[in-house]
Parts: structure tokens; sequence; C-alpha cells
């Protein structure tokens, strides 16, 4: 694996370091190119699945096969909301819980949680 540090990954690093939405490959390519016009399309994709690689970044993928991106790795869920579409992170929901539901004899390597429902602030638009 190559684990070789570059200017671009960085930059692609910090920028998602800093972002707490969970962003898209696209969202995340367009606010490293307002502040780095200079690196394009195909080098913040390659870069992005390199951090991925080396587990750095976690990859989250919603049921319509959108991918998010998230560089807290951290172990924690995520909940989506089905309305808005926005991820949250959820803390409370612990690895050795999940754990002591899977079989002794399975080698797990890593556990991700993702929860669909409708959040606070959408539900309070809804009617009920």
């Amino acid at each position: 694996m190559n684990t070789r540090k570059t200017k671009q990954k960085e930059i692609v690093y910090q920028v998602l370091c800093q972002m707490s939405n969970h962003p898209t490959i696209k969202e995340l390519y367009d606010v490293i190119h307002n502040e780095n016009p200079e690196l394009g399309q195909a080098t913040v994709y390659r870069n992005v699945a390199k951090l991925v690689e080396e587990g750095k970044v976690l990859k989250i993928s919603t049921p319509e096969g959108i991918e998010h991106y998230d560089a807290n790795c951290k172990f924690h869920s995520h909940f989506l909301c089905s309305k808005c579409h926005r991820i949250f992170d959820i803390y409370t929901i612990e690895s050795k819980d999940i754990m002591k539901m899977v079989d002794n004899s399975l080698h797990v390597s890593r556990v991700q949680v993702l929860l669909e429902g409708i959040c606070n602030q959408c539900q309070s638009g809804v009617e009920k």
C-alpha cells in the first residue's frame, strides 16, 4: 500500500478534516477546487481513495448508492435522515455492544453502523 505523503493528499485530508457534514466526493471536490483551483478532479478523487485505503478516512455508503466521506475514524455510528439526506454522527452506540452480538468464530476487522430515519429537524416539519 502506498502511504506516501504528497502535498495534494495532505490538502485533501486537511479540507475533509475541517468538514463535519460528511460530504460526497463532489461536495469535497468543490470546496477543495475553490481554495486550490490547481487541483484537478482526478487528483482529488484518487487521493480520497488512497486515504480510505490507508484507513485515514471512512467511506459511508448509503442505500441509494451515494458515498459520503468522514475524516473521523474513531468508532462511531452514523444516522442518515431519509428526508433531508444529511448524515449525523452518533457516539452512544459502543463497539463492544455490537461485538457481543457477533459469533466468536468470526474475525471482525471493522464495524460500521448506519441508522436510517427522520432527524429531529425534519420531524418538526412533519405532520403527525
